[in-house]
């Protein structure tokens, strides 16, 4: 298709007559979204020639529809700070939901890593921290925020609070790995621990950025309340009110204050409340994923990794080693399961890929090395287990479509794991859990460097290119013997990682060292 200059012409015409056409409502920033999917599936966005095109015959369209369309169409992160510049210019004066649609919708993004990092190396440095940092100001000056200062000197309390952008179910990872480390933080260190459940990103859409972007809410997790995880209790203050206003905000630096902890833990990235916080409290940032978080604090955890990050300066200062425990969700008292469950011939060698996120990160590339995969092993049979909706349809296209099946949610995650020879990983940044509870049922992973996944999983589970990944697929596959010291592998991987998530002696010195740097600076 990416040659077909009839219909690139053709694609390039309707891509420019939507981005001019309504955009008010979610259907229709969901309507451009997918044809803009599709244009950057065509390789439209490869081409400079008609990119350039495109950028003149959507010339009258609102520019941050316009510049985030073209951004998502050819992964240039350029576009991106020419929305930041559009952004800035009128910070002052935008509506602060807006700008933090337009933020977050940027993250999510780079998330998915549909963006290109070597169109705009210093992206991240020079322009999306930086705007951060002024976004910060930006609310505690409208918002009139003045957070109490700890003195320095003032007496340990014993207490922590942690803060999130979004706490869900016991389904949602993140969630289930704040509630891990509490535990750890009260059980093994001895602190007495506060959650504060923000809801600080958007839940409906605010700005004409697409892919638009909305955060779930869980409704019932609204007030103070005590939640359990597994044999502990904690405090929880949280706020289901939308959006960023003086009262939600001034309500949790008062929950804060009267709390008194030593130290505030932002846990995640661009956790808005925790680093408005950083002036006042010593803070902490424990990432829920790999990469440099968007972080104020003294301190920022690695996800798993032992080397600093490249950015260098004053991320290299905060950074420290560190593994994030992750808690798996396991199939307590569940009868083992048996290939008929998952619709798996006897026959077979199954693989299966998980996420949450699959029709994002389950693209044209890696269905085409499953392609090259299931050449090279006649037997293999591919499952997604993850919600899915456009998978499907691509998956119908293929030539191997009958080996390639969508199993969509699956409750029973270990009896499925039980039952595979591979766990597969497209090239993505999340699925670190993924990961782990695939090495703790023994199933070797196949993955590139990069990401949560090749994290949790260590170098021994990684190939480099894409004939590597066929070739260890096909001779795990074709040897019995191989294929069992792959699985004992990766239960002994699954083991040295859930050691080192939980440290609780590590957690609590570093907690000590973020009082220290603030006691320096106070």
């Amino acid at each position: 298709m990416p040659n077909d200059s009839s219909r690139m012409s053709s694609l390039l015409r309707e891509v420019a007559a939507r981005l001019c056409g309504p955009a008010g409502t979610g259907e229709d920033l969901k309507a451009i979204t997918d044809l803009c999917e599709e244009a950057r599936a065509a390789g439209l966005g490869a081409d400079p020639a008609l990119m350039a095109a495109l950028d003149a015959a959507a010339a009258g369209a609102d520019p941050i529809l316009r510049e985030s369309a073209l951004a998502h169409i050819s992964g240039d992160l350029r576009r991106f700070a020419r929305i930041l510049d559009m952004v800035e210019n009128v910070l002052d004066l935008a509506p602060l939901e807006g700008v933090n649609q337009i933020y977050w919708s940027m993250q999510r993004q780079i998330f998915l890593t549909r963006m290109d990092a070597a169109t705009m190396p210093d992206f991240f440095t020079a322009r999306l921290f930086p705007f951060y940092e002024r976004f910060l100001g930006e609310v505690a000056r409208r918002l009139d925020l003045r957070p109490a200062r700890r003195p320095a000197g003032a007496p340990d309390t014993g207490r922590v609070v942690m803060v999130t952008n979004q706490l869900l179910s016991a389904y949602h990872q993140p969630s289930r790995d704040l509630l891990r480390q509490a535990a750890l933080l009260q059980g093994g260190a001895g602190r007495e621990v506060l959650i504060l459940n923000t809801n600080m990103m958007p839940d409906r859409y605010h700005s004409p950025f697409v892919p638009p972007f909305a955060a779930a809410i869980e409704a019932q997790l609204n007030g103070e309340q005590l939640i359990a995880f597994e044999d502990r209790r904690f405090r929880l203050v949280s706020s289901v009110e939308p959006g960023l206003t003086a009262g939600k905000l001034t309500g949790f630096l008062a929950a804060v204050e009267a709390f008194d902890p030593d130290v505030v833990i932002g846990f995640g990235g661009s956790v808005l409340l925790a680093d408005l916080l950083w002036a006042a409290r010593p803070l902490l940032c424990i990432p829920t994923t790999t990469g440099t978080p968007v972080s104020l604090a003294d301190i920022a955890l690695d996800f798993g990794g032992t080397t600093p990050p490249p950015e260098g300066g004053r991320f290299a200062r905060a950074w420290r080693p560190f593994r994030l425990g992750l808690s798996l969700r396991r199939d307590e008292g569940a009868p083992s399961a048996v290939r008929a469950d998952f619709g798996i011939p006897e026959d077979a060698f199954p693989c299966v890929v998980i996420g949450n996120r699959l029709d994002a990160e389950v693209g044209a590339d890696f269905l085409s090395l499953l392609e090259r995969l299931l050449d090279a092993i006649p037997s293999a049979v591919v499952l997604f287990a993850g919600d899915a909706g456009a998978l499907s349809g691509r998956i119908a296209a293929s030539r191997h479509a009958g080996r390639l099946r969508c199993l969509g949610w699956v409750e029973r995650m270990d009896g499925l794991l039980g039952l595979c020879g591979l766990c597969l990983n497209p090239r993505r940044t999340g699925g670190g859990a993924s990961a782990a509870q695939a090495l703790a049922a023994g199933v070797p992973i196949l993955s590139f460097p990069g990401g949560d996944v090749a994290s949790v999983a260590g170098p021994d589970f990684l190939v480099a290119e894409e004939d590597a990944f066929v070739a260890r697929a096909a001779a795990l596959a074709a040897s019995p013997e191989r294929l069992e010291q792959a699985r004992a592998a990766a239960r002994a991987r699954f083991a040295a990682v859930q050691g080192e998530g939980g440290d609780a002696t590590r957690l609590a010195a570093l907690l000590d060292e973020a009082v220290a740097l603030y006691r320096q600076r106070a």
